[in-house]
């Protein structure tokens, strides 16, 4: 029987325990927040980060930028850095049209980036040294982890190109006992690669583009695609036509994307553990 890897129930989980940690460490940990422009799901979901933050015990601030200018961003970060309140900065991307993105994530000190977004951490995953992972390849390795699946002696094949997801799952995948394949989203030759996939992670965005006949018994699917259609959103692999294969699955929606706030959340309450 197929395995539904439940991103809901699994980040419940590690929020009680995430609140559990902060009182019995007795910790203050502060994350700040920063969005810019003025898109309204973008705020929306900003502000639910720093809703679930401050039920967790975290001390939380919203710096809503609708118009900035790229210095006033990156003297904002700093000011970030230096104050002692906050442990973890997250800026949320895309940034606002003509706001450098590469200039302002390279502005967070690696010990407050609990969101994984600078070079300085990919470098850091890269090496295979300790750093704060992405909340999406966290969010991987973490159910895999909680439903007994060994992510290693496997074969992954990781279908995307983002900086946030598959370019650095494939770098931390490059530090396990596994083989990896990577392909982006726009190279046809993926619909043949996952025929070979013990683990296929998708980043596609686009419609139930993977079906069962591409791929072998026993896969493990991750699923981080979304496709909105309407108000219903829909996963890159055609999830019922797959079950038949599939080992394990991740349903969109309620897979992956319900564990990236507890990640971010949990690598908060990480970076003011250390700074004790």
């Amino acid at each position: 029987m197929t395995i539904i890897l439940d991103g809901r129930e699994t980040s419940n989980k590690i929020m009680e325990e995430v609140t559990s940690r902060i009182q019995e460490q007795e910790l203050k940990p502060g994350l700040a927040l920063v969005l810019t422009g003025d898109d309204k799901f973008s705020a929306r979901y900003v502000k639910l980060k720093k809703r679930k933050a401050e039920e967790a015990g975290i001390y939380a601030e919203f710096h809503h930028l609708e118009e900035t200018t790229q210095k006033e961003l990156i003297e904002l970060i700093h000011n970030l850095n230096e104050n002692p309140k906050i442990h973890g900065i997250m800026v949320q991307l895309p940034l606002a049209e003509g706001l450098d993105e590469l200039e302002t994530v390279n502005a967070i000190k690696p010990e407050k980036d609990v969101d994984g977004l600078s070079p300085n951490t990919l470098g850091k995953i890269v090496m295979g040294e300790e750093a704060y992972l992405p909340a999406g390849v966290e969010a991987i390795i973490e159910l895999l982890r909680r439903y007994d699946l060994d992510p290693e002696g496997k074969h992954w094949v990781v279908i995307g190109s983002s900086n946030f997801l598959s370019k650095p799952l494939v770098s931390y995948l490059c530090n396990l006992d596994v083989e990896v394949t990577f392909c982006k989203e726009s190279d046809p030759s993926y619909k043949s690669l996952v025929k070979e996939a013990d683990i296929i992670s998708t980043e596609i965005f686009e419609k139930h583009v993977i079906k069962s006949d591409m791929l072998k018994e026993n896969v493990i699917v991750i699923d981080n695609g979304n496709t909105y259609e309407g108000k219903k959103v829909y996963g890159d692999v055609d999830t019922d036509d797959v079950m038949d294969k599939a080992k394990a699955i991740t349903p969109v929606p309620g897979g992956t994307g319900p564990m990236l706030i507890s990640m971010l959340l949990r690598n908060t309450v990480k970076a003011a553990e250390a700074a004790k």
